[in-house]
């Protein structure tokens, strides 16, 4: 079984369209899609239409979006949200019309592919994974999975208190490997680390969050660091400076993560190359 684990990005999303197109154009199919945070809006989609048709419609989704499609009126959500003492800073009624508006699919039943959306449990500090049961609403998935604090607030699901995946784990292999994958391929979405002295609340915020998921990574790694399965891992970075509410650079992320999968495909191949006449070398 071959798995591709979408991980979490906010805004820089994009660069994971990016990079399953270039995917989808060496041939690479997958049974099993898993995806974290914004990772499960791009996995549930993928899932749907595993196609460059389907790339392309969740690309000009991407391109068209905009802040007040996700935060609606930030200032103003905000300022409310703080003075009546609310769960987050922003209220997620906007995203949850926008996934409405942009899902193909109401549930998992209708998807093409077997796809996971990881969400945890913050009242037992258990991860909990949409889509075991095909009939789980997508926008119940994505919700949970993205609700990132203090952004969004704590979705209330079957008497649990769902939160980001990524608090489980950005690149969540345990489950991939426990569903029977042999071969995993990680999109690891990656931001441009900072200049701690020069960050203010919100990038000390994020700064924070950022070790936090990484550290949850590690353990993961430290998971699989036994098993005997393939590990794709491409780190999609993003080198340029871009606030959670900036969503001007969508294009150019797009086209990062095609040219950076690409650069790790054609390695892979002159790698297998190499290693198949070293192989056929020794059987003459």
């Amino acid at each position: 079984m071959r798995a591709l684990i979408l991980s979490g990005g906010s805004n820089k999303g994009a660069i994971q369209v990016g990079a399953m197109r270039a995917l989808l154009e060496e041939n690479i199919n997958f049974d099993l899609v898993i995806g974290v945070s914004i990772g499960a809006l791009n996995g549930i989609y993928f899932s749907y239409k595993p196609t460059l048709q389907g790339i392309n419609e969740l690309e000009r989704i991407w391109l068209n979006v905009k802040k007040e499609d996700i935060f609606g009126n930030i200032r103003i959500s905000a300022i409310m949200n703080l003075l009546r003492n609310k769960e987050s800073v922003f209220s997620n009624e906007k995203f949850r019309e926008f996934i409405i508006r942009v899902s193909p699919v109401r549930t998992f039943s209708e998807l093409k592919l077997k796809c996971y959306i990881i969400a945890l449990d913050i009242m037992t500090g258990k991860e909990y994974i949409f889509g075991k049961n095909k009939y789980e609403s997508i926008v119940d998935a994505i919700l949970s999975s993205t609700a990132l604090p203090p952004y969004f607030p704590p979705y209330s699901y079957k008497g649990m208190k769902l939160v980001d995946g990524g608090f489980y784990s950005n690149l969540p292999y345990k489950i991939a490997i426990d569903e029977g994958a042999k071969e995993i391929w990680a999109l690891h979405i990656k931001g441009k680390r900072q200049d701690f002295k020069k960050l203010k609340i919100i990038g000390i915020l994020n700064a924070s969050i950022d070790y936090l998921l990484t550290s949850k990574i590690r353990e993961q790694e430290n998971f699989i660091s036994s098993k005997k399965v393939k590990i794709h891992y491409i780190p999609l970075e993003c080198h340029f400076d871009l606030s959670i509410f900036n969503f001007s650079q969508t294009r150019k992320l797009i086209d990062l993560g095609y040219e950076i999968t690409k650069s790790y495909l054609s390695q892979h191949k002159t790698k297998e190359g190499i290693i198949d006449k070293i192989k056929s070398f020794f059987k003459k």
